[in-house]
């Protein structure tokens, strides 16, 4: 048993190493209903495509649009939430991200537009955007193939911001700038115990079946039906326990490389 729960532990620290910071490419939106949605969904592709191929899969990862549309209900609210959305950044953290960018449609004179902003979604600040302008929406695409790299670079070097502070002479204050651990890392861990005490619970079952089995047959002061029962119980106990269990340590670390 010693050696379930080592391994679980093991399992549990692997997961939390391996959390990314996670990248949200939001529906392209055009505010004048000129674009078709699959040229939209594809513009939107195409970003998704760029931040996958510039950012480091080792520390960064890039949500998919199912992912986006589960933390915001369905398809249809998704939508209406990406059009009435005054903050990008707010956005960003209704579905869990670290990073948010989006592209907007939009017309000028009688070409269309595009602009891509870029956020922190911590600090709600802006980390880069550009736009440009096309006759059409095949030039729209030229403009994220020539500048959706950049933009998603600046991810990669920007660095939080520390507070000034003036040295003293003999200890100068040291101001560390810690990450703080998502809800989901306390709730995976959560789970891992739950589910490893469901196990514990399952094996502790099996032993006590183990032994009304022996009453069974050596008469120790139970009868044949009462031990029987015994063992049949334990059984059944001992089967829910390890399954429950299962499934909730399989949460668990499902929690773990999710978030």
């Amino acid at each position: 048993m010693n050696k379930l729960l080592f391994t679980l532990l093991l399992l549990a620290l692997a997961a939390y190493g391996q959390m990314q910071e996670r990248i949200a490419i939001i529906n392209t939106m055009d505010d004048y209903d000129s674009v078709s949605v699959a040229n939209l969904t594809y513009l939107t592709d195409k970003l998704r495509e760029t931040a996958v191929n510039v950012l480091p899969s080792d520390k960064f990862g890039v949500m998919t649009t199912e992912s986006i549309v589960a933390f915001l209900g369905s398809q249809e609210n998704t939508v209406k939430v990406c059009k009435e959305a005054s903050c990008l950044a707010e956005l960003g953290r209704k579905v869990s991200a670290d990073y948010v960018a989006q592209g907007r449609i939009g017309r000028f004179n009688e070409d269309l537009t595009i602009k891509v902003e870029l956020y922190n979604v911590a600090t709600g600040n802006l980390i880069g955007s550009f736009a440009g302008s096309s006759k059409d929406v095949a030039g729209l695409l030229s403009l994220i193939d020539e500048k959706a790299t950049d933009l998603f670079k600046r991810i990669i070097v920007e660095k939080p911001e520390v507070a000034k502070i003036e040295p003293e002479p003999v200890k100068p204050e040291v101001v560390v700038v810690q990450k703080p651990v998502k809800t989901s890392f306390y709730v995976a861990v959560g789970l891992d115990i739950v589910g490893a005490a469901l196990i514990y619970a399952g094996y502790s079952k099996n032993s006590s079946m183990e032994k009304a089995y022996k009453d069974e047959y050596r008469g120790h002061k139970l009868d044949f039906d009462t031990a029987w029962k015994n063992v049949e119980s334990d059984r059944s106990m001992r089967n829910t326990f390890y399954a429950i269990g299962s499934l909730v340590l399989l949460s668990g670390v499902g929690v773990h490389i999710w978030f």
